[in-house]
C-alpha cells in the first residue's frame, strides 16, 4: 500500500500568520520562504501537506527568532478554530462526550496524528500519536502545539476555570518552560526517552463535570455534517489505508467490516471487494494491526498484559496471550519493560 498524502487545514496556520503580522513581522517574506502564497491563506478550505507546514514553521522560526511558537499557537487555537465541529464541541455535554466527539472526526483537524481516548472508572486517557515521519524540530512543534491547544480548550469548555490533570508530553523541557509554568494547575510532564506523541490523563469529576453550553440537538446536526465531510477512500484506491488508520485508531472491541461499513454508509461486501482490488485482506489486516498495536502497548512503561489485552478487546489475557504468541511467535510478557 502507498502511504497517502496526511493534510492539514491551513486555517490553523493562518492564526499563527495572523499573530506574527499583529507583531510587525514580514508574513510575506516568511510566505517566500516557505514557497507559499497568501491565496492559499485565504481559501477556507485550503490544506498544507506535511513538507509544506514545516517548510512554513521552518521560516516562521528563522523570521521570528523564537522557539516557542508550537506553546504561541496551541494558545490561539479556540473551540471555534475547528469550523463546524468546534460548534459540536461548545454543545456537548461533557468533557468526556467533547473527547469523544473529536476522536470521531480527528482526520477533520488534522491527518498528521490521530487522536485515540478510553474511559476507566478511575479516569479518561487520550493519546495523540503521529501518523508519519517528520524532523524532529516538526515534531516537537506539533507536540507543543497539541499539548497547549488540549489545554486551552478544556479551560475554555470550562467557561475559564481551571481544573488539575497532567499531560506527558515526549520531548525534553523546552527553553520557554516557564510559560507551561503560567498553565497551572495544569501539569506538564517532559520526557526525551518516550515513544513520540502526547498522553493526557483526566480524572472523573473533570470529565464529567456538566458544560454550560450543552445541546444534544446541535450535536447531532454537527455530527450528520461531519459525517458527510469525513474524507472516504477513492473508487480507484486507498481502501487498505483508510481502514488501517480506522483499525489503528480503535479501542476496545476491534472494529468488524460491518461497523467500518456503518460509518461509511456503505456494505460490508462492497468494503471487502474494493480491499480485495488492492491485495489486501480484511482478517489479515485486522490481525496484523491488531498484534502491531499490541507489541507498542506491551512496551509502554508499566505496561501489563491483562491491561493491553483489555485495551484491544479481549475477553480475558489467557486468550490474548495465546493469539498473540501465535501471531508473533513470543509470549507478550516478553516485551514487557523491567
Amino acid at each position: 500500500m502507498t502511504t497517502p498524502d496526511r493534510r492539514v487545514p491551513v486555517r490553523y496556520l493562518s492564526l499563527l500568520l495572523g499573530w506574527m503580522a499583529a507583531r510587525q513581522f514580514d508574513v510575506g517574506r516568511l510566505l517566500q520562504m516557505a514557497g507559499l502564497t497568501a491565496a492559499r491563506f485565504e481559501r477556507a478550505d485550503e490544506t498544507l501537506s506535511p513538507a509544506e507546514v514545516n517548510a512554513f514553521v521552518v521560516a516562521a522560526r528563522q523570521l521570528s527568532g523564537r522557539s516557542d511558537l508550537g506553546f504561541e499557537l496551541g494558545r490561539l487555537i479556540k473551540l471555534n478554530s475547528h469550523d463546524i465541529l468546534g460548534y459540536g464541541m461548545l454543545s456537548c455535554g461533557s468533557i468526556d462526550e467533547m473527547l469523544r466527539l473529536v476522536v470521531r472526526y480527528y482526520p477533520l483537524m488534522t491527518e498528521t496524528f490521530t487522536l485515540r481516548y478510553q474511559r476507566r472508572p478511575e479516569g479518561g486517557e487520550a493519546v495523540y500519536s503521529p501518523t508519519i515521519a517528520m524532523p524532529l524540530e516538526m515534531l516537537r512543534f506539533y507536540l507543543e502545539v497539541l499539548a497547549v491547544t488540549h489545554q486551552n480548550q478544556i479551560a475554555m469548555a470550562l467557561g475559564g476555570n481551571s481544573a488539575a490533570y497532567d499531560i506527558h508530553i515526549a520531548m525534553p523541557p523546552p527553553p520557554h518552560l516557564d510559560r507551561y509554568l503560567t498553565l497551572a494547575p495544569v501539569r506538564f510532564h517532559f520526557d526525551d526517552g518516550a515513544m513520540p506523541g502526547v498522553i493526557v490523563r483526566m480524572g472523573p469529576r473533570l470529565l464529567d463535570q456538566p458544560l454550560a453550553m450543552a445541546d444534544a440537538q446541535v450535536v447531532q446536526q454537527v455530527m450528520a455534517r461531519c459525517d458527510a465531510l469525513q474524507r472516504r477512500p477513492t473508487p480507484d484506491g486507498g481502501w487498505g489505508d483508510y481502514v488501517s488508520m480506522l483499525l489503528r485508531e480503535a479501542e476496545g472491541q476491534q472494529p468488524t467490516l460491518e461497523d467500518i461499513g456503518k460509518r461509511l454508509r456503505l456494505s460490508a461486501r462492497t468494503i471487502d471487494r474494493n480491499l480485495k482490488k488492492e491485495g489486501v485482506q480484511f482478517r489479515e489486516l485486522a490481525q496484523q494491526i491488531r498484534f502491531e498495536r499490541a507489541s507498542a502497548l506491551l512496551a509502554e512503561p508499566g505496561a501489563t498484559v491483562s491491561q493491553v489485552a483489555e485495551r484491544l478487546g479481549f475477553s480475558d489475557s489467557s486468550n490474548f496471550s495465546r493469539a498473540f504468541l501465535r501471531f508473533t511467535g513470543v509470549a507478550p510478557s516478553s516485551l514487557l519493560k523491567r
